[in-house]
């Protein structure tokens, strides 16, 4: 696979341009910390410190704060507006650092798309982490060889193997022995809403 391209030349770091998107959208629509946590399942403490720079969004936690805020996951981490169609050039697709591990987005049209997509490198010396949200998810392995724990089962994947599961069971995925890529892509439906009296 090629290699990475940096996701900034200069200026603001990427990563505190993310946490300063996320502060600036839930203002631009006068959401509440505590709002936002009910739309998305993440707690306000958690938001806020996102927010703030402190902790760095997990991809989980991207996909749910870009459906809860209708749009695509590039909008979201600054990658510019939707168009009717969008191209990812792989060798040049911005990378942007995240607790999961590198992870580029892959897809693009906002939010009349039901699904998201991302290209995540594993490194060993990464910790499992343990996601869960909304909708479904489809991991395909691009190379190395992978775990993912579904629920209670755990699964071994190797490059060219696929994985498609219910997001809402707790699961987590990590690389076995040495590097890993893997196409994550996320569907669901948007967030249900608490109503204008709620």
């Amino acid at each position: 696979m090629a290699s990475h391209v940096p996701a900034e030349q200069g200026g603001e770091d990427p990563e505190q341009r993310v946490a300063a998107r996320l502060g600036e959208l839930r203002r631009e629509r006068g959401l509440t910390l505590t709002t936002l946590a009910d739309w998305t399942g993440i707690s306000a403490a958690h938001l806020s410190r996102m927010e703030k720079g402190e902790r760095q969004p997990s991809i989980g936690s991207l996909f749910q704060l870009a459906r809860a805020y209708g749009i695509s996951l590039g909008e979201l981490v600054g990658e510019g507006r939707p168009a009717e169609h969008h191209v990812v050039r792989g060798a040049t697709a911005p990378v942007h650092d995240g607790p999961d591990g590198p992870y580029a987005t892959m897809t693009g049209l906002g939010p009349r798309s039901a699904l998201e997509a991302v290209r995540l490198d594993l490194t060993a010396d990464r910790p499992e982490r343990t996601a869960v949200h909304a909708g479904e998810e489809w991991v395909y392995v691009v190379r190395g060889q992978v775990a993912a724990r579904i629920g209670g089962e755990e699964v071994a994947l190797a490059a060219g193997d696929a994985l498609h599961f219910d997001a809402s069971a707790r699961h987590s995925l990590w690389s076995r022995g040495g590097p890993a890529t893997v196409l994550i892509v996320s569907a669901a439906p948007p967030p249900a809403r608490p109503s204008h009296g709620a």
